[in-house]
């Protein structure tokens, strides 16, 4: 039975009125993303405004990196790679994993033309990439598997609004993209040969905050503000569905597959990676390859990311 908005409203209110509200709204830094759903989804319900949370939107990851280190954001929505690269940037930074919010299995995908067909026939092709640090990571471990380097293919760097239209141009041969832009370029004749289920737990989405800025009580309000809505969403999916679609520019058929492609990261989940040290292991060795790739400025602190378990809702 589908559960009424106002009563999960209610209860969320109810859950988060025995902390002191913060003295500000915290500013979470996002870019479209439907792993981001259930953050989306509560500005859309109105629920950011009492949990004191203010969603600053940007078109890409480029966008929320540059402005967590210019002051501009207590938190950010972000892939474990692109956190890594921003704390490697920013030393100044005191960046905590609050929770992980997906984890990818399929909605990063690697799309390519005919003939093309395995990973090894890259080579000496054009390939569309996103220029951000989850593009360039992707990118690297796809090589990897194809056993190429980088200057075995040409790269051709393309915003993700792009992508349609540079394959449908013949711009490119292959592109790395994800599984929301798959209908419409396998309706130009695109395969999908290569995806994230090939590198499990290795794209992960994650909620981080800048300790100096977010306050404890602040972190359990956030926390509780994602666990909840995601919740909502999972459970009233016939009402949800068409207002993320609304807000992130999605058709029925590209949130279905995205979703079909991801893991989200609910209270269960977050204990097991947390408890079984899976995100302890997986942040150390993500810092590894990007130190060994020379995909970061500097050398990196991955365990000063990890929380030290202080509070329910991050164990």
């Amino acid at each position: 039975m589908t559960r009424a908005f106002p009563f999960l409203l209610l209860s969320l209110l109810l859950g988060l009125a025995g902390c002191e509200p913060a003295p500000d709204d915290l500013r979470i830094g996002s870019n479209r993303w439907l792993g981001y759903g259930p953050l989306y989804l509560a500005d859309d319900l109105g629920w950011t405004a009492p949990s004191r949370v203010r969603l600053v939107e940007y078109p890409n990851s480029t966008g929320v990196l540059r402005g967590f280190r210019n002051g501009l954001l207590d938190g950010a929505m972000l892939t474990l790679d692109e956190l890594l690269v921003l704390q490697s940037h920013s030393p100044e930074l005191d960046l905590e994993i609050l929770l992980v919010a997906n984890v990818s299995a399929g909605a990063d995908v690697l799309y390519a033309r005919q003939p093309i067909a395995t990973l090894s026939e890259l080579r000496g092709h054009r390939v569309g990439v996103e220029n951000t640090a989850l593009g360039a990571f992707l990118l690297s471990r796809i090589l990897d598997h194809a056993g190429l380097r980088f200057d075995d293919i040409e790269v051709v760097s393309l915003q993700v609004h792009e992508h349609l239209q540079a394959f449908r141009s013949d711009q490119v041969d292959a592109l790395v993209s994800f599984a929301s832009e798959g209908p419409a370029l396998e309706r130009l004749g695109a395969r999908r040969i290569f995806d994230s289920r090939l590198l499990p737990d290795e794209i992960v989405d994650v909620l981080v905050v800048d300790r100096r800025r977010v306050g404890l009580e602040q972190r359990q309000h956030l926390a509780a503000l994602w666990y909840t809505t995601l919740r909502t969403w999972q459970d009233n999916r016939e009402q949800t569905d068409p207002r993320l679609e609304k807000r992130l520019g999605l058709s029925t058929e590209a949130l279905q597959v995205t979703l079909g492609g991801l893991v989200m990261g609910d209270t269960s989940l977050n204990h097991h990676w947390r408890s079984e040290g899976r995100l302890q292991q997986g942040v150390r060795r993500l810092a590894r390859y990007l130190a060994e790739h020379q995909l970061l400025g500097s050398a990196s602190r991955p365990d000063a990311l990890l929380a030290q378990c202080t509070w329910k809702a991050a164990c």
